[in-house]
Order: structure tokens, then C-alpha cells, then sequence
């Protein structure tokens, strides 16, 4: 299967860059797949191989199940697409497939992320520059990203962008849940954290409350759109709005299953969009001619469509800009005797 390792001191020495050891082992392993042992729990099996990943993720799917709920995230997502087997994982993933490839939800994007880049995303960045002020350009991603996923999602706008005032409780409390949920697996010896819930103490008593309090706030979110939603409409069915909140209940979903996914796609969303934005322009910084490419490239289509907005079809002919944002690490230093993406 792959090169075995002890893991539970290493772990331990490891646990403040559990990505970078993982991605350390692997390097290492001319299978490039890892088994690590450590203490109270089950073997963990890591994997770089692309024909591995397509075997657990596509062809034998089904094979490899979470569990119900998959223990490190079950406090927080509960049943959420990303935290369920089965048949509650089928309904859950065909009804979020088919609402994501609509064109009411694709417009949706599109007006939501238009509005979010011109209205505050680069006036704020523009006010900076002017003023020559330095700003957080890890932070700004996290914030775009989360107002946006909160419109498409949630219907609502927690205004992140807005650096005059302190974040939501939500947001801080969502960000605290996300992280201590992905730490637990990074304890050295893997039943501490499970101690700490039973005894509710340290990390996991701060969970609980973060847990509680985006829990609660979403499900308020919910049963007041549901309301909203059937008083607009005579005929008492729920109808089918812009966000994916109001096209779940239109589904007939429960509260607690539709909480779960709307949560799910939240983290999901945040996550990747401002991990992705973040690496692309601290590449592209490094690298000037993939800049020049990218900017070149969309004047050239836009010019060519006569459109003033991007809009799906617009962007499936900037191959480049696709490329580079798939394959960031292609944008790298020529120092490093890397290809350069140009």
C-alpha cells in the first residue's frame, strides 16, 4: 500500500506543520503514499498518486465511507453533504449538482461577484494605494471570499469588506470551529481531543460555543427566509430564489439537513476561493510575465465580445487565466530554474 511510519512522536514534534510533514513524507516515498501509525486511533493513509486518488474518489467510491457523522467534523457540519454516507449523501449531492449547473444560480455568481469586486473589493484596495498604506492581503481574500459564499449561499451580506467595523460573531465563530475541527487530527496522540470533549475543557469547550452560536445564527437565517418565502407566494409552496438557501427549501429539505449543507458550502467556498486568490497573486507578483499574459488575455476577449462584465461563457475562452489559476505553482521564480508559465 506504501512505506510505513510510526507516527505518534513525529506527530508530535510536527504538530504546528502537519501539512508540510505530510507533504515531506510523501516526497520521500517512491510510492508516493504513506501509512502513519499513532497512537489511539486507526491508520492513516496519505496519497499523492493520481491513480489512487481516482480509485477511492471515483472508481470505488462507495467503498470508502466517512462514517455517520465523520467524527472530526460531526460537531460542526452534522449531516451536511461533506460529513454523510449514503443515501443522505446521494439527495444531498444530486439536488446540489443540479442547482449548480442552472443559469438562475450561475447569474446569481455572476451579479453577486460583479457587484462584491467593483462596489468594494477594489475601491478598497484602490483607497489603500492611494493612501500608501499597507494592507493584509492574506486577510482581504478571507473576507471577499466569505461575504460572497454568504450571498450565494445565505441570501444574506455580512459586509466583511467593511474594515471600519469588527467582523459578525458569526464569522469569528465560524473561522474558530473550521480550525479547531481540522487540529484535532494533528494531536499527537489522537484520543486527547476526544478527553477534551467529554470533559468540555481547552480547545473543545471553545467548539462547543462556536458551534452554538453559527448553528443558532444560520438556523435563524433559515426558519426567517422559509417564513418570507411562504408569505410571498399565495399558492404556500416555497419557490425557487437566486441563492442556494431559498432553492433547498424549495426542495422540501429539513431544517437541520438544509443547516448542515449551507454550512458545508460556506466552509467550502471560503476556504478554497481565498486559499486560490491568495496563492495566484503572490505568484503573479513573482512573476511579471504571467501578469502581462493574463491582463492581455482578458482586454483581448473582452474587446473582441464587446462586453463590459464577465460572464460564464466569457470566461471559458481565457485559457490562460484558467491555467494559471488551476495550476498555480507554474507561476514560479526563474531563479528556481522552474519553467516559467510564459
Amino acid at each position: 500500500m506504501g512505506d510505513d511510519n510510526n507516527g505518534t512522536l513525529e506527530a508530535a514534534y510536527n504538530e504546528l506543520r502537519f501539512l508540510d510533514w505530510y507533504a515531506d513524507l510523501l516526497s520521500q516515498s517512491p510510492t508516493q503514499t504513506v501509512v502513519i501509525h499513532r497512537l489511539g486511533t486507526c491508520r492513516t493513509v496519505v496519497t499523492a498518486k493520481p491513480g489512487n486518488v481516482e480509485h477511492v474518489l471515483k472508481a470505488n467510491f462507495h467503498n470508502y465511507t466517512k462514517g455517520v457523522p465523520f467524527s472530526i467534523l460531526g460537531d460542526f457540519l452534522c449531516c451536511g453533504v461533506f460529513n454523510v454516507d449514503g443515501p443522505i449523501w446521494s439527495i444531498q449531492r444530486k439536488l446540489a449538482s443540479h442547482e449548480f449547473s442552472t443559469s438562475l444560480l450561475r447569474d446569481f455568481v455572476v451579479r453577486t461577484l460583479e457587484a462584491e469586486v467593483e462596489n468594494r473589493f477594489l475601491p478598497l484596495l484602490q483607497d489603500y494605494a492611494d493612501t500608501d498604506r499597507t494592507l493584509d492581503f492574506q486577510d482581504l481574500p478571507r473576507r471577499f471570499a466569505f461575504d460572497t459564499v454568504c450571498q450565494v449561499s445565505l441570501g444574506t451580506d455580512p459586509d466583511c469588506l467593511d474594515l471600519s467595523r469588527p467582523l459578525p460573531p458569526v464569522v469569528t465563530a465560524s473561522e474558530n470551529a473550521s480550525r479547531i475541527c481540522a487540529m484535532r487530527p494533528t494531536s499527537p496522540v489522537y484520543l486527547v481531543w476526544k478527553i477534551k470533549r467529554a470533559l468540555s475543557i481547552g480547545s473543545e469547550k471553545k467548539l462547543a460555543e462556536a458551534v452554538k452560536l453559527v448553528h443558532g445564527d444560520i438556523l435563524d437565517i433559515i426558519r426567517n427566509r422559509k417564513k418570507k418565502l411562504l408569505q410571498e407566494n399565495d399558492d404556500q409552496q416555497i419557490k425557487h430564489n437566486g441563492d442556494l438557501l431559498s432553492q433547498f427549501l424549495a426542495a422540501g429539505l429539513s431544517e437541520e439537513v438544509v443547516r448542515g449543507m449551507v454550512i458545508s458550502f460556506v466552509m467550502a467556498g471560503r476556504d478554497t476561493t481565498s486559499a486560490a486568490m491568495t496563492w495566484l497573486f503572490w505568484l503573479l507578483a513573482q512573476n511579471s510575465n504571467a501578469k502581462r499574459a493574463i491582463v492581455s488575455e482578458v482586454d483581448s476577449i473582452l474587446d473582441r465580445s464587446n462586453n463590459k462584465c464577465l460572464d460564464f461563457e466569457t470566461m471559458k475562452e481565457m485559457r490562460f487565466r484558467r491555467h494559471a489559476l488551476v495550476n498555480r505553482c507554474g507561476c514560479t521564480h526563474r531563479s528556481r530554474g522552474t519553467r516559467s508559465m510564459s
